[in-house]
């Protein structure tokens, strides 16, 4: 491959995009294994009907 202006800048904007990838892979493989829990029962169970306004108790 000769050194031309564009197969220089398509090396270089494979190396970026390798990298952003292997990036974003590793930040939301992170997150993945941060939630496997909560996003296995939110797979395999049903959703619950959460309230999201929580009663005053007075007295």
């Amino acid at each position: 491959m000769k050194g031309t202006p564009q197969s220089l800048w398509l090396s270089m904007a494979n190396r970026t995009a390798s990298q952003a990838i292997g990036f974003w892979s590793g930040v939301f493989g992170a997150a993945a294994r941060r939630n496997q829990t909560a996003l296995f029962n939110a797979m395999t169970k049903p959703p619950k009907a959460k309230r999201t306004t929580r009663k005053k108790k007075t007295g």
